[in-house]
C-alpha cells in the first residue's frame, strides 16, 4: 500500500463535515469581472445574459467560479444541441458541483453531480461534499453523488465530463490511488448512461490528452465528433481545451487513426 492509498483511507475514515449553510458568493459587481472585454465579447456576454437566467449566480459563485461558469455556458451554447425540456443531466467528476449554475442555466431539468473524491477537505474544514450538497439544494431535484460514477445506473439525456483522467499524471497530482485510473472502463460506462439520442460532451486539457481521448473512443468502439480547440472570450484558463461530442445511437464520422 503506497502513500496515496493511506491518505485515501484516512480521508474516508475522517470524512465527517459540518454542512455548509451559506456561501460567500461574489464580493464585487459581476460587470467588473469583465470590464476589459472587446466589443465582440461584450456582445456575446449580453446574448448569454438575455438567453439564460444568471440572476442568482452572484450568490452561488465566487469570482473564479463565476468566470468558469460563464465560460462553460458559452461553450455549451456554442457546441451542444438544445436539450429537451426537463432533460436529465449528469456532471461527471463534478468536484464541489461548482458548475451547476451554468449547467442548470443551459438545461433546466434535474442534474446529478458525481464525484469520486467527495471527502477532500478545504482549508476551512469543510469537504467537497458539503459544498456540493449545498449547491445541489439550490436547484430543484438536483443531487450530489459521492463515489465512483461506475456505481451509478441512472440514464441521462445530457452528460458533461470536464477534464477526465485519461493520462496518469493528473490522477497522481490529485493524490488519488492508482486503482482509480480506469479511463477506458469509465468512458464505456459513462457513454452507457446516455438515453437514446442523448449527448456526451467531453473536454480535455491540451492536445496530448485530446489525442489520448481519441484513442480511447476508438478502443471503445465509439464514434465522436471532434470539436477541436474550444475558445471563449471569458475563459480564465491558462491551458488549451479541446472538446468532443458523442451521441447515443447516432453515428458520426470515424475518428482518424
Amino acid at each position: 500500500m503506497d502513500s496515496r492509498d493511506l491518505r485515501w483511507l484516512l480521508k474516508h475514515a475522517l470524512r465527517f463535515s459540518p454542512p455548509l449553510t451559506r456561501k460567500r458568493g461574489l464580493r464585487e459587481d459581476a460587470a467588473a469581472l469583465f470590464g476589459s472585454l472587446d466589443p465582440g465579447a461584450r456582445q456575446r456576454l449580453q446574448t448569454l445574459q438575455q438567453r439564460y437566467r444568471l440572476s442568482d449566480w452572484p450568490r452561488l459563485c465566487v469570482a473564479m467560479e463565476y468566470r468558469e461558469n460563464l465560460t462553460l455556458l458559452d461553450l455549451l451554447d456554442r457546441y451542444l444541441p438544445v436539450p429537451p425540456a426537463g432533460a436529465r443531466g449528469l456532471d461527471v467528476g463534478c468536484r464541489n458541483f461548482s458548475y451547476l449554475p451554468a449547467l442548470s442555466a443551459f438545461s433546466d431539468g434535474r442534474w446529478d453531480g458525481s464525484e469520486l473524491d467527495a471527502h477532500a477537505r478545504y482549508w476551512n474544514g469543510l469537504t467537497r461534499r458539503a459544498y456540493g450538497e449545498w449547491m445541489a439544494r439550490q436547484r430543484s431535484g438536483c443531487r450530489y453523488l459521492p463515489g465512483s460514477v461506475l456505481h451509478w445506473r441512472d440514464r441521462y439525456d445530457l452528460i458533461v465530463w470536464l477534464l477526465p483522467f485519461v493520462v496518469e499524471e493528473p490522477l497522481q497530482w490529485w493524490g488519488l490511488p492508482q486503482r482509480f485510473f480506469q479511463p477506458l472502463a469509465l468512458l464505456q460506462h459513462v457513454y452507457g448512461l446516455l438515453q437514446p439520442g442523448g449527448t456526451l460532451f467531453i473536454v480535455n486539457q491540451g492536445e496530448a490528452e485530446a489525442e489520448v481521448q481519441a484513442a480511447l473512443c476508438r478502443a471503445a468502439g465509439l464514434q465522436a465528433v471532434a470539436l477541436g480547440e474550444l475558445q471563449s472570450p471569458f475563459s480564465p484558463f491558462r491551458h488549451r481545451r479541446f472538446g468532443w461530442l458523442l451521441r447515443a445511437g447516432i453515428a458520426a464520422a470515424p475518428l482518424p487513426p
